[in-house]
């Protein structure tokens, strides 16, 4: 089985999940276009931001790979969220993950894990257990910085 095979979540399984999900309304007054964009994006954010494991899928006796129930879940909460909002469109001092700034001292703390985040919540918990969550190497940590201090 590949190990870097992409989970996928179909439209047709995506609108089933969604009918018996409260509050998305988001989803189903989006038209398909959309919630077919919302898919694929939501698809690759999860393939990016996890390292699944074997229990994550099954490999079918035709060859083809089979994604655990939570894991479609993940993509059709992530599909969701994506509707709602842009997480690439947050205020760039949240992107930067800013936490305090001081005036007068001409000083700021960066904090990467207050930084905007890309995988929604719903998504990360639905992966518990099979998939580990990968950040990028510069999330985490914080450090303050004083550009204009001598």
């Amino acid at each position: 089985m590949a190990d870097d095979a992409r989970p996928v979540a179909s439209l047709n399984d995506a609108n089933e999940y969604f009918a018996g999900r409260l509050y998305a309304d988001a989803w189903t007054n989006a038209p398909e276009s959309e919630r077919t964009r919302a898919l694929t994006q939501a698809s690759y954010l999860i393939a990016g931001a996890f390292a699944f494991r074997d229990a994550a899928r099954v490999e079918t006796s035709n060859g083809a790979v089979r994604w655990h129930e939570r894991v479609a879940a993940a993509i059709c909460e992530e599909a969701l969220w994506l509707l709602k909002s842009d997480p690439t469109q947050f205020p760039q001092t949240l992107a930067l993950g800013i936490t305090r700034v001081e005036v007068a001292n001409l000083s700021a703390t960066f904090d990467r894990a207050r930084a905007a985040p890309l995988i929604c919540d719903a998504a990360r918990r639905l992966l518990t257990d099979l998939a580990d969550y990968e950040p990028i190497d510069d999330e985490g940590g914080s450090f303050a910085s004083t550009p204009l201090a001598l």
